[in-house]
């Protein structure tokens, strides 16, 4: 007899539960999880730090020592070749092309410069790759310090939303 008043509050539990989630069309694709390895039965590394900003920009950090004293810093785009029209196809290539040419903050011409003061060599320390999903932007720091850091991620934050796209540039592009 309590088996069954168990078994019907569990019921009823249910029930109750399913009723106050929101009705999901029959043709809705479940939610994306935040990464990946969150669909994966591999154990994740526990020297990553994931988090989240305010604005929905995702993050990993993890502490490398070798080399010692340096820092990389990468931003994935997630669009790249397969997120085109027919008639956008190489947009997300020029426009990774175009993050190295003016953004609100940092003048044409200037970024590579910056750079290069700081100690890193254009295409060795600094690039920039699209393929089909994605489009991946390279800083590979020669000093992990915070002036430095506070650079790099300046320079990601331009190319993330700061671009400039003067028509000069875009034609020399082309």
């Amino acid at each position: 007899m309590i088996l069954r008043r168990i078994i019907a509050l569990l019921a009823a539990l249910s029930l109750a539960a399913c009723a106050a989630q929101p009705a999901r069309l029959a043709s809705a694709p479940p939610p994306k999880p935040d990464w990946a390895f969150q669909k994966s039965d591999l154990p994740v590394d526990p020297a990553f730090r994931f988090g989240r900003l305010a604005n929905g920009m995702r993050f990993i950090l993890r502490r490398n020592a070798t080399p010692p004293g340096t820092a990389l810093v990468r931003m994935n785009i997630a669009a790249g070749s397969l997120d085109e029209a027919d008639n956008e196809r190489g947009f997300a290539h020029f426009v990774e092309h175009m993050a190295f040419n003016g953004s609100a903050h940092v003048p044409e011409g200037e970024m590579v410069k910056l750079l290069e003061r700081e100690g890193l060599a254009f295409g060795a320390d600094t690039n920039a790759q699209t393929s089909f999903e994605h489009t991946l932007y390279l800083l590979d720091l020669p000093r992990a310090d915070p002036k430095l850091l506070d650079t790099a991620l300046m320079i990601m934050r331009e190319t993330a939303s700061e671009l400039t796209f003067d028509p000069a540039a875009v034609a020399r592009e082309r």
